[in-house]
C-alpha cells in the first residue's frame, strides 16, 4: 500500500521520532501452500465450500481435518488469519449432518469471541445447505433466561459458550443438560493459548470435570483446539485435558507484506510518540490499533490524543478490560463498520474479534513475549493488503534489549505458555465443584486421589477444612456446600473486587451506586487503597474507601495532574526445596515460599514527568501466600569481592532481581507482572545472600518451574543488558523497576555487574573473587539435623557405599569451602539390597539421593566432609535425613589425625587405588567420563572391603613415619551404627 510507505517515510522525516528508529524489517509476501478436501469430509461439504468460492484447502487446514475425521484429537497452531476456524467447523458440521442427536460444544475465552464464531459457522451452515438441519447457538450471561431455557431442554448441534458459563452455569446445574452430554461428540477450545498461568489452570480442572460429567451420560468427546504459535502447543494441550493430542503447526496460508518498524524515544515519553503516530496515521486514513501493557495507560493515550486535537474524540476511542460489557460491544460495532478509525486497547482486543480490516498496529513497549508480539500484530493486515507493525519502546529492560538487538528478536523461537494443573489451591476449588457434581472416589479417572498425589493433598485439606464429606465406607467424598463454584473466580485467585462510583448525593433507598470496574485478587492492595488514582475512559476516579472484607470500593471523579504507584515491604520463607543444581559459582534452588507482602504507602508521580510530588503512608494488612519460586544463593566470597571494591553489595542484588525479572519473560510466556522478586543480603535460612524470583500467584503457575533450568542463560542476558546499557548508575532501561516498592533504592549498577560476572565465573571476575588459592584442605563435616526417615522392616541393614567425583577442581572454585559448586561428574553406589553398583551423571542426582534415602545405612569415606557438600546443591532436604557412617570421621576421631583411603586400603586390603582426583579431573576435561566412572566405582569397592573389614576384623591396619606398622581397634557393629545414626539425624 502506497499509503503506507508515505507514513512510514513521514515517521522517518519527522524531527521528533525520524532520529529515534533503530529498525526497519521488511517481511516479504508469502504464498500459499494448497492440498485438497480430505475425501472423508464428503461431497455436500465440499459442494458448499465451492458455493463459497473456496475449492481447495491450505495445507494445514486439510492436514487437520483428516486427523480429525481420523478420530484423534488435534491442535492446530498457525498465525492469525490463517483460517483455523474451519479446521473445525467442517468436522463438526459433517458430524451433526450425518447424525441429528450429535453435539459439540464450542469454548471461547471471551464473550467477543463468541458471536464471531456464531455468525461464521451459521454462513458456512447455510452455504452447504444445512441451514435448516444444523443449529447453532451462544450460552453465556447475556443469553436472556427463557432462551438459556430452550438451550438447555433442546441445546441445538453447536453450543457456543466461554469456560466460566461452563463452570459455573452448564457443569454446576449438568443434570439439566442432559441431552448435550449424552450425545457430545467434539468439543472445540479456539485460542488455547491464552489457557496460561492462572486461568490456564483453572480451564484445566474444568476441562478434567467436562469429560467426567460426559463420561457419566455415556459419550466421550473429541477434542479440537487451535492456538497462535507458541513454543510448546503439544505439552500445554496435554496438560490442559490430561491426554495426549496430534500437533498440526505447519502453516499453510499465505500472507501480504508487512513492515516492521523498532522506535526508541529519548526526547519523549513511549506513550507520547504512540499517541502521535495514532493521530498522524487516523489523519492518513489508515485504520490503526495502539496496544498497551496497562489499563492506565490505554486511557492516558487515549487522553493525550484527545486533548492535541480534539476531533480525535469521534474518530477514536478507548478499549480495555474493566469496561461494561454493553461500552465494549459499542466500541467494537464501530471499529468493525469505520465509524472510528482508531482504538487504544490492552490485551482485550488481542484475540481474533472481526474488528475489520486494520492497516497499523502500534505495540507501546515489547508485550513480553514475540508470541504475543505476532498476535497482536496479527491483527492488522490481510491476505491480499500490506499492513504496518511499530514497537514504540519503553524505558524497561526487556523493551531495550531488543532495540539493541533487534535481530535477535525476529530470529528468537516462541515462548512456551506454561500451566500447571497441579497448583493445590487451584485443585481444591475444583474438586469441591466436582463432588458438588458427583461424589469423588478414589480410583476416579479424571482427579486419582493416590497418596501423595496433589488431588490427595487437596482432599486431606478440603476435609479439613468442612468442604468435603467422607462416607462410612471411606471411598466417596460428597462437598458440603452446594453449587460451591459460584465462590471460584477462573479468571484469577481470589474474588474480584468492585468499583462503585462515589454519588455526589444520597441515593434513594434501594437504588445501588453506578459500577464503574473491577480490580481482581490481590492487585486492589496496589491498585484500589485509599487514595489512590484510578482511570475509566479517560476520567480519573480517587479511591476513597476500600472495604476488604465487602470485596468493593468506593472511588469518586477527580482531576489531578499526577498518577499513584504503591510502596511495598516484602518477606520470603522458604517451605521445602524441590531441586538443586550447581552453576558454575553459584546454586540455584526451586522450591515452595511463602511470601508476605504489605502495601506500606503510595506515592505521587506527575502525569508528564514521571517525577516523584510526595509519599504518602498506608495502613494496611499484610497478605500472604505461599507459592513456587527459584533463588540464587550468592557465597560470602562474592559479597567480601563485591565490598572490597567499596560497593554497594544490597545495592548489586537489588539490582540483579530488577534486571533479571524484567528479562524473564524471555523463558517463559508471562508478563512482568505475573513474578514477583526480593533480594536479601543474608537470608536466615539460606544462611548466606539470595535473589528469589517467583511466581506472583498463590500455589505458584509453573513459570519459576520452567525458568529454573534456564537459569544460567537468564543471568548471562542480564549481564549483557547491564553492560551495555549507556546509563552511567543505573535507569529504567537497566536496573530500575516500575513496580519496585523501595523506589528502586538502594542500586548499584557497578555492583549488579561485579556480582553477575563472579557468579557466571566470567574471566574479569576470577582475580576479584581470589581464585588460584586453595584457602583449606578438604574439611571433616557435620550432617545438617533433620528429622529420620520411617525405618525399613528388613533382616539385616540396607547398606550403601557413595562416591562422587567433580568436575571442578578446589582451585578452581575458590577451595575446599565451595566444594558446592564443584559440580557432579560421576557418583557411584553400592547397594547391599541387591548386591549390585548404581552410576550416576550430574542429571540423576535427585534420584540418586531419593535411592540413598532408602538405606539405613551409608557409608562413605569423607563423606560428610567432601561428597555432601559437593551433593548440597542438589539437596532438596534429603541429605539430613541419611544415616551415615564416615570412616574417615571415625578414624580421626580415634587418632586425631587423618589416613588416607589410599594408605588404608594399600596396608589392609593389599590393594591399590586406579588414580587420584587430579587425573578425575582431567579425564572429565577431555571428555572420557567413562574412565571417570571407572575410578569412582573402585574407590567404592575399596570403601566398601573396609568397611566389612572393619566390622568383622575390628581393627585397621597403618604405618606411622616414626614408630612403624600399628593397629588400630575398632568396636564397630551395625546394628548400634545404624542407631547411632539414626539418632544424629
Amino acid at each position: 500500500m502506497a499509503i503506507l510507505d508515505d507514513y512510514i517515510k513521514e515517521i522517518s522525516r519527522s524531527r521528533d521520532l525520524g532520529p529515534e528508529i533503530v529498525h526497519l524489517e521488511s517481511i516479504p509476501p508469502r504464498p500459499a501452500e494448497w492440498s485438497g478436501f480430505p475425501d472423508a469430509l464428503g461431497p455436500e461439504l465440499e459442494a458448499g465450500m465451492a458455493r463459497l468460492g473456496v475449492d481447495r484447502l491450505y495445507s494445514h487446514q486439510s492436514e487437520a481435518i483428516g486427523k480429525i475425521l481420523a478420530g484423534g484429537d488435534v491442535v492446530v497452531v498457525t498465525p492469525t488469519a490463517s483460517g483455523k476456524t474451519l479446521c473445525y467447523n467442517l468436522p463438526v458440521l459433517k458430524a451433526c449432518a450425518e447424525d441429528p442427536e450429535a453435539k459439540a460444544l464450542y469454548l471461547f475465552p471471551i464473550k467477543a469471541l463468541e458471536q464471531d464464531q456464531l455468525g461464521s459457522f451459521r454462513d458456512l451452515a447455510a452455504a452447504c445447505g444445512l441451514a435448516g438441519k444444523v443449529q447453532a447457538d451462544i450460552y453465556d450471561g447475556d443469553t436472556p433466561s427463557h432462551k438459556r431455557c430452550k438451550i438447555r431442554n433442546d441445546p441445538p448441534g453447536v453450543v457456543i459458550t466461554n469456560p466460566d458459563m461452563l463452570h459455573v452455569g452448564m457443569l454446576a446445574y449438568h443434570e439439566k443438560w442432559e441431552k448435550l452430554w449424552s450425545s457430545l461428540k467434539y468439543l472445540v477450545l479456539d485460542e488455547v493459548h491464552t489457557y496460561k498461568g492462572v486461568f490456564g489452570s483453572h480451564v484445566a480442572q474444568i476441562l478434567r470435570r467436562l469429560f467426567r460429567t460426559a463420561a457419566s451420560y455415556g459419550s466421550e468427546p473429541r477434542v479440537i483446539a487451535c492456538s497462535a504459535t507458541i513454543g510448546n502447543p503439544g505439552e500445554l494441550v496435554r496438560n490442559l485435558l490430561g491426554r495426549e493430542v496430534e500437533v498440526v503447526d505447519v502453516n499453510g496460508a499465505p500472507s501480504a507484506g508487512r513492515s516492521f518498524l523498532f522506535i526508541n524515544p529519548r526526547k519523549v515519553a513511549a506513550s507520547t510518540a504512540a499517541a502521535r503516530l495514532l493521530g498522524r496515521a487516523v489523519e492518513r486514513d489508515l485504520a490503526t490499533i495502539v496496544f498497551t501493557k496497562a489499563r492506565k495507560m490505554t486511557e492516558l493515550i487515549y487522553t493525550w490524543a484527545v486533548q492535541s486535537d480534539p476531533r480525535m474524540r469521534r474518530w477514536i476511542s478507548a478499549y480495555r478490560a474493566g469496561y461494561l460489557p454493553e461500552e465494549r460491544r459499542e466500541i467494537e460495532a464501530k471499529l468493525f463498520s469505520g465509524r472510528i478509525k482508531g482504538v487504544v486497547s490492552t490485551s482485550a482486543l488481542e484475540m481474533g474479534i472481526d474488528i475489520g480490516a486494520l492497516d497499523a498496529c502500534v505495540l507501546v513497549g515489547y508485550p513480553g513475549a514475540v508470541t504475543t508480539t505476532w498476535q497482536r500484530g496479527g491483527r492488522v493486515g490481510r491476505q491480499d493488503r500490506d499492513s504496518l507493525i511499530i514497537m514504540v519502546a519503553q524505558p524497561d529492560a526487556l523493551d531495550q534489549y531488543f532495540m539493541k538487538h533487534p535481530r535477535a528478536f525476529f530470529e528468537r523461537g516462541f515462548e512456551p505458555a506454561v500451566v500447571d494443573p497441579d497448583n493445590v489451591l487451584i485443585l481444591k476449588s475444583h474438586l469441591e465443584s466436582a463432588a458438588a457434581e458427583m461424589p469423588l472416589f478414589r480410583d476416579d479417572r479424571w482427579f486419582r486421589i493416590e497418596e501423595g498425589s496433589p488431588a490427595q493433598t487437596a482432599v486431606s485439606e478440603l476435609e479439613k477444612e468442612g468442604r468435603l464429606l467422607k462416607s462410612i465406607e471411606g471411598d466417596l467424598w460428597h462437598a458440603n456446600r452446594r453449587y460451591p463454584q459460584r465462590f471460584v473466580n477462573i479468571r484469577g485467585i481470589g474474588e474480584n473486587n468492585v468499583i462503585f462510583e462515589e454519588p455526589r448525593t444520597p441515593l434513594p433507598p434501594g437504588k445501588k451506586p453506578r459500577v464503574i470496574g473491577s480490580i481482581d485478587g490481590n492487585r486492589v492492595y496496589a491498585e484500589g487503597h485509599p487514595g489512590a488514582i484510578y482511570l475509566h475512559r479517560a476520567v480519573q476516579y480517587q479511591v476513597t474507601r476500600l472495604d476488604l472484607a465487602r470485596k468493593n470500593l468506593m472511588a469518586k471523579p477527580v482531576t489531578v495532574n499526577y498518577y499513584t504507584m504503591p510502596r511495598r515491604e516484602k518477606e520470603t520463607e522458604i517451605l521445602s526445596i524441590r531441586r538443586s543444581k550447581p552453576v558454575k559459582n553459584f546454586v540455584a534452588r526451586l522450591g515452595e515460599l511463602k511470601v508476605t507482602e504489605r502495601v506500606i504507602g503510595y506515592e505521587k508521580r506527575r502525569v508528564s514527568s514521571g517525577e516523584r510530588l510526595s509519599v504518602h503512608e498506608l495502613d494496611l494488612p499484610p497478605y500472604t501466600f505461599e507459592t513456587v519460586g527459584l533463588w540464587i544463593e550468592i557465597d560470602d566470597f562474592i559479597r567480601r569481592a563485591v565490598e572490597a571494591r567499596r560497593l554497594n553489595f544490597m545495592g548489586g542484588i537489588h539490582a540483579v532481581e530488577h534486571a533479571a525479572i524484567a528479562l524473564f519473560p524471555l523463558f517463559a510466556l508471562c508478563e512482568r507482572d505475573d513474578v514477583g522478586g526480593i533480594s536479601i543480603p543474608l537470608h536466615p535460612q539460606v544462611g548466606k545472600a539470595a535473589v528469589f524470583i517467583y511466581d506472583g500467584y498463590p500455589g505458584g503457575v509453573g513459570l519459576s518451574e520452567r525458568s529454573h533450568g534456564s537459569i544460567e542463560d537468564l543471568l548471562d542476558k542480564t549481564l549483557e543488558l547491564i553492560l551495555e546499557c549507556d546509563c552511567e548508575n543505573g535507569c529504567p532501561s537497566c536496573i530500575h523497576s516500575p513496580k519496585c516498592g523501595n523506589g528502586n533504592v538502594p542500586l548499584d549498577k557497578e555492583a549488579a555487574a561485579m556480582v553477575l560476572s563472579m557468579l557466571l565465573d566470567k574471566p574479569e571476575a576470577r582475580e576479584w573473587m581470589g581464585l588460584g588459592q586453595v584457602a583449606e584442605d578438604a574439611p571433616l563435616g557435620e550432617i545438617p539435623p533433620a528429622a529420620p526417615p520411617e525405618p525399613e522392616e528388613e533382616d539385616a541393614p540396607r547398606v550403601m557405599v557413595l562416591d562422587v567425583e567433580t568436575m571442578r577442581s578446589a582451585e578452581e572454585v575458590g577451595g575446599w569451602g565451595k566444594a558446592h559448586l564443584m559440580r557432579v561428574a560421576v557418583a557411584v553406589v553400592w547397594d547391599s539390597r541387591p548386591d549390585r553398583f548404581l552410576s550416576f551423571k550430574e542429571d540423576e542426582v535427585e534420584k540418586m539421593l531419593h535411592l540413598l534415602a532408602e538405606a539405613d545405612l551409608v557409608v562413605g569415606f569423607n563423606v560428610i566432609g567432601f561428597d555432601y557438600k559437593v551433593l548440597s546443591a542438589y539437596d532438596d532436604g534429603t541429605l539430613g535425613r541419611l544415616q551415615t557412617f564416615d570412616i574417615l570421621a571415625d578414624v580421626h576421631s580415634r587418632l586425631g589425625y587423618r589416613l588416607s583411603l589410599a594408605h588404608l586400603a594399600e596396608h589392609n586390603l593389599g590393594s591399590q587405588k586406579s588414580a587420584d582426583g587430579l587425573q578425575s579431573l582431567q579425564w572429565v576435561k577431555e571428555g572420557r567420563l567413562d574412565l571417570v566412572e571407572e575410578y569412582c566405582q573402585k574407590d567404592v569397592e575399596i570403601t566398601r572391603d573396609l568397611f566389612r573389614l572393619g566390622l568383622t576384623e575390628g581393627k585397621f591396619k597403618f604405618m606411622d613415619k616414626r614408630r612403624g606398622m600399628l593397629e588400630l581397634s575398632l568396636d564397630w557393629d551395625l546394628d548400634e551404627m545404624v542407631k547411632r545414626a539414626a539418632s544424629r539425624s
